[in-house]
């Protein structure tokens, strides 16, 4: 009888103990909240800090629209419409004039210039006839042998030449091909930027998540952390009162001291995603940052076939389909090249042999031309640079179509997977439902001395494992969400919902 009541007391002893420690008393070991459930809702708040130093909170808009703005790639692209400006210019110089202002200065011994008075006395000379020529022709000629001094009797002669010239070459073809492919270019280039801001928005959305993942991960650690201490303190008082062993006590210990080291990894991690977003956002990395905690699960059904479809107007298949239009352009133009064209040249001028003279009146000169070039023959340059742009065609219509494959591959493992993971991130969170349950009864079966220290350690490990397996599957949902919404050709913070046809529309 007096084991009985003694047994009794002891156990009543270790009831009110337990008690202070157990759920509903201050501080001590309880299951922790229930993480929220998916829905195209909000499904947490407040902030988490992950490079320390008092910066304002940013939440995903935010953190995107730095990036849009100060991203250093996203800028380099923008900088390309600059060079494409100029090759338009450079594309337009193929069908217009040059215009150039000459002033020179030459000293010769020419009989052409006609401005000397060698040229209207006579000097004596002579004039030969050509060789051959008929003798009337010669007689003729003779008459004026007065007026034309003999080749070395001419002397040497300074004259300064001021003229504006005329250069204009008309080839339609080639200018049409010239100027049709500088304007490719710039569509080109402007569908290559909606490309690159839509990869730097995903980058931006990925790294905004990470951060939150990897604070979820530290509040988990830091919750499993303190139940293991508190879990060692119920073991120290149970081998007080002879219901458990040191090695009982000794495990505890080594439970707890497993869990430490994980603290600072977490915290290690949620520094480096932290300087990995400033970096997207064009910051130092080591800069303060601070950002909203704020996760929206979007679990919309999707439309596969409309999915595939989208896809097929994503900007950087435009890219590629762009650059071939260019290439048959570039062809146009090096087929012109060997095809006739017109030339127009123009001068007008003065000359003079002093400054003072050089505009007086009858010292003008002017010139006018209009000339028809027809190519015969080039050396084979033409030809090779037609065939060589038209290899380059072909190449890029295979590698367009293969591209296309690859895109409808990319875009149904993305749907794929993020069916996966949307089912997984249903499934661990009914599991952490189960695992909390678990972990409450064995925490009141503790109380009550019907189950061991060992049963609880399970269970809060378990209950640990399942809170870690909703961080990532949540996390997975949302960057192959964001990564889905890129690979259709949408901003990454397009709801599901906005863009046209893709999600089933639910009768209500």
């Amino acid at each position: 009888m007096v084991r009985i009541l003694s047994y009794l007391l002891r156990h009543l002893i270790l009831v009110l103990a337990l008690s202070l420690s157990l759920p509903g008393a201050e501080g001590g070991l309880r299951a922790q909240p229930k993480e929220d459930g998916p829905g195209s809702e909000v499904v947490a708040s407040g902030g988490i800090v992950a490079r320390e130093g008092g910066a304002a909170r940013l939440d995903l808009a935010a953190c995107v629209r730095v990036a849009l703005d100060s991203n250093e790639f996203l800028q380099a692209e923008r900088l390309r419409m600059a060079e494409l400006a100029g090759q338009m210019d450079q594309a337009l110089s193929t069908g217009l004039p040059t215009l150039d202002l000459v002033g020179g200065w030459t000293r010769s011994r020419d009989p052409s210039f006609a401005l000397d008075s060698t040229f209207g006395g006579d000097s004596g000379g002579t004039f030969a006839p050509p060789i051959g020529a008929d003798p009337w022709f010669d007689d003729w000629l003779a008459g004026f042998g007065s007026l034309i001094p003999a080749v070395e009797d001419i002397p040497a002669q300074a004259f300064l030449r001021t003229s504006l010239n005329l250069n204009w070459e008309i080839n339609p073809l080639k200018i049409s091909g010239a100027v049709g492919a500088a304007k490719l270019g710039v569509q080109r280039q402007e569908a290559m930027l909606v490309m690159v801001e839509q990869q730097t928005v995903e980058s931006t959305v990925a790294a905004y998540y990470s951060i939150i993942k990897a604070a979820q991960r530290v509040d988990a650690v830091k919750a499993q952390l303190a139940n293991q201490t508190e879990l060692l303190e119920i073991v120290k008082i149970r081998n007080e009162m002879g219901l458990a062993t040191a090695l009982d006590t000794l495990q505890a210990a080594v439970s707890l001291a497993n869990v430490q080291p994980q603290l600072s990894i977490a915290r290690a991690t949620l520094r480096n995603e932290g300087a990995r977003l400033n970096a997207l956002m064009g910051l130092p990395p080591q800069s303060p940052l601070e950002i909203a905690n704020q996760q929206v699960v979007e679990m919309d059904t999707l439309h596969q076939e409309r999915a595939l479809e989208l896809g097929q107007l994503r900007p950087d298949l435009q890219v590629a389909s762009i650059f071939t239009d260019i290439l048959r352009r570039n062809r146009k133009a090096q087929i012109a090249d060997n095809r006739p064209y017109l030339t127009i040249g123009g001068s007008y001028g003065y000359v003079g042999k002093t400054t003072d003279t050089l505009f007086d009146q009858g010292h003008e000169s002017w010139r006018a031309s209009v000339a028809l070039n027809v190519p015969v023959f080039d050396g084979l340059l033409t030809r090779g640079l037609v065939a060589e742009t038209q290899a380059k065609i072909r190449r890029s219509e295979k590698e367009l179509s293969g591209n296309r494959r690859q895109v409808e591959v990319e875009i149904l493992e993305i749907l794929a997977n993020l069916m996966m993971a949307r089912e997984v991130l249903t499934a661990v969170e009914l599991n952490l439902t189960r695992s909390e349950e678990v972990l409450e009864e064995s925490l009141l079966m503790l109380q009550l001395g019907k189950t061991s220290y060992l049963d609880v350690l399970v269970a809060e490990a378990n209950r640990a494992q399942a809170r870690g397996n909703v961080i990532n599957a949540r996390y997975e949902v949302l960057v192959l969400t964001a990564s889905l919404k890129r690979a259709l050709g949408f901003s990454p913070l397009n709801p599901l919902a906005a863009i046209p046809g893709l999600v089933v529309e639910v009768d209500r």
